[in-house]
């Protein structure tokens, strides 16, 4: 087992030691399987119902006579059915393999987003297609376990490029929700984002979304990790038992309450603020824009430096860029403030998967991953009523920015608080005493469509 932190500096997560990388994790069949997830997570049924209901709020407002706050409930009933998903299809991910989960749940969410053009104006039904639809999405809990099998020393790149598609579809759906919206209504719009996700989506997963073949170390054990953290199987309740659980938990209910609040309200935010609608629509992408660059910087940081503060800059930046806001007026100030709020949501709410796998291995990560969920979106997921009730009482967004900005300074006094990693990576001259002979062969085939390994030509030995 690799040895602890050592030294009170590091101990209290001030360290940042340089960590060595090895590029020998990057190779056709690890890249695939993060092109794969990335094209899957961009056009994912839950990114596309989060971001284009921003865009089509007024007009569902108008046509069946709901309010905002009846509206952007749909969100957070979107999340809540993240929250239940997430524990129950967590186990089955470990236990059969994220692939077999992820096939079927792709064809689930594109059925489901196409369902959306077909709702009359009856809002339970509304709930319950957003309910069912976060429920259908694996999200982080398949994906990131998939991949964190591939990386290890360039495993914070290997993440971020994850979360960046899903910060790159925020990026993609507003304009096309909005020409889609124009030209075919909204109806049309859903039924198109569906298509998409079956017919795009489903085929690369099918193709490129593998497992990783099952090796057998040097010492006899059967693992597909690579280059293994050296933690020990950390279960659910002993991760419960520690701070750095709870600490993870809290950074990422501030965050997400502020992502899920002002991204459900950003057009009436910026449109509040003296800027047209097509120009707010341009600001929601510019957040997103802002959240990609800000996803790659701190995989390459997290990668390069051996500390979870690297994260403190970003959850600045978002508390500056919404602050800012309170006073911008007119489209270059405002679609500043929101760039640098979105460079700084965007590294901020992203590191989730990253940091349980860091703190507590990845042998049960959908697990513990999936235990947090139902108490993250239990706590985030009502930002959407309770900032269209903040605005439907007042008819204004001042107080709703006031809210969204305490919860970001929470949040930075929570990243602050984090402590070193319990299972620093080695140097690069430890690495090769677990040298690992990967040989495919070794494990029973299963010919299964959902679950078929990457073929492999003889034993490849990676140190």
């Amino acid at each position: 087992m690799t040895a602890p932190v050592n030294g009170a500096a590091e101990a209290n997560g001030f360290s940042l030691r340089r960590k060595p990388v090895s590029p020998s994790e990057f190779s056709r069949r690890s890249v695939a399987v993060i092109f794969a997830a990335l094209v899957a997570s961009t056009l994912a049924g839950l990114i596309v119902a989060n971001t284009a209901i921003t865009i089509f709020i007024g007009v569902i407002a108008g046509d069946y006579g709901w309010s905002h706050a009846e509206i952007g409930a749909a969100v957070t009933a979107l999340f809540i059915g993240v929250g239940v998903g997430a524990p129950l299809f967590g186990p089955v991910v470990d236990r059969v393999g994220a692939r077999r989960v992820v096939l079927p749940l792709a064809i689930t969410s594109g059925l489901l987003l196409s369902s959306l053009s077909l709702i009359g104006p009856s809002l339970p039904l509304f709930y319950a297609v957003h309910f069912l639809l976060g429920m259908a999405t694996p999200g982080a809990v398949a994906y990131s376990k998939l991949i964190s099998t591939w990386f290890f020393r360039r495993r914070g790149i290997a993440l971020t490029a994850l979360g960046a598609g899903s910060l790159l579809g925020s990026v993609i759906v507003p304009p096309l929700a909005r020409l889609l919206l124009e030209r075919f209504g909204w109806r049309s719009a859903y039924l198109g984002f569906g298509m998409g996700e079956l017919f795009i989506a489903f085929p690369v997963l099918l193709l490129f979304f593998r497992e990783r073949p099952v090796s057998r170390t040097d010492e006899g054990t059967i693992s597909n990790e690579v280059h293994p953290d050296g933690a020990p199987p950390i279960g659910i309740l002993n991760a419960v038992r520690s701070k750095s659980y709870w600490l993870v938990l809290g950074t990422q209910i501030t965050g997400m309450f502020v992502y899920f609040g002002f991204g459900t309200h950003a057009i009436g935010i910026m449109s509040e603020r003296g800027i047209d609608a097509a120009t707010a629509t341009f600001g929601v992408s510019v957040v997103a824009l802002g959240g990609v660059l800000a996803q790659m910087a701190t995989g390459l940081l997290l990668d390069r430096f051996d500390t979870p503060r690297v994260i403190v800059p970003f959850a600045a930046s978002s508390a500056l860029g919404l602050g800012f806001l309170f006073s911008s007026r007119g489209t270059v100030p405002v679609i500043a403030s929101v760039f640098l709020y979105g460079v700084g949501i965007g590294g901020q709410i992203s590191m989730t998967s990253y940091f349980i796998t860091r703190y507590f291995g990845v042998r049960n990560f959908s697990k513990i991953y999936g235990s947090l969920m139902p108490v993250l979106l239990l706590f985030s997921a009502p930002a959407p009523i309770v900032i269209g009730a903040l605005f439907d009482a007042s008819r204004s967004y001042i107080s709703a920015l006031a809210v969204l900005e305490a919860c970001l300074l929470v949040s930075i006094v929570l990243f602050a608080l984090l402590k070193a990693y319990p299972y620093p990576v080695p140097p690069a001259r430890r690495a090769s005493a677990s040298k690992t002979s990967v040989c495919p062969s070794e494990a029973e085939p299963d010919k299964s469509v959902f679950s078929q390994p990457a073929r492999d030509d003889g034993c490849v030995h990676q140190q």
